[in-house]
């Protein structure tokens, strides 16, 4: 089935390495505007970016807490500022499940062109000594 084998290094044949390329070209094809890792980081800055605007509104908020309901009213803005901080490590962890998703899949490829290449050894040398 393989052409070339490989190297002394082990580094994929020629003809393996064609058809890697070939399939890490097909994931560099954008979707258009259904691309979910795309949305999902974009919602991802966006929920960090509103989450934070609400934790720094909600502390400003209760520095400025005066009046007969100071204690409520810092209260209050303390609930708001944490619900802004939880916001905010939501997006995080939405923005960086959704970045490294297309870093995953290029290796998870490349293993399993490397697995393929491994095994088509392992049977050729199966071969060969019979």
């Amino acid at each position: 089935m393989n052409d070339a084998p490989t190297d002394a290094n082990g580094t994929m044949s020629s003809s393996r390495l064609s058809q890697f390329e070939a399939e890490v070209a097909k994931l560099k094809v954008t979707g258009g505007g259904a691309n979910p890792e795309r949305l999902g980081s974009q919602w991802g800055i966006g929920l960090t970016i509103l989450g934070f605007v609400i934790a720094i509104i909600s502390w400003w908020s209760a520095l400025d807490a005066k009046g007969d309901n100071a204690a409520v009213s810092a209260l209050r803005a303390e609930i708001f500022g944490f619900i802004g901080i939880g916001v905010a490590i939501v997006g995080i962890v939405i923005w960086a499940r959704n970045s490294i998703t297309r870093y995953l899949r290029y290796w998870i490829i490349r293993l399993v062109y490397e697995q393929r290449e491994q095994t088509e050894q392992l049977v050729q040398a199966l071969r060969d000594s019979k």
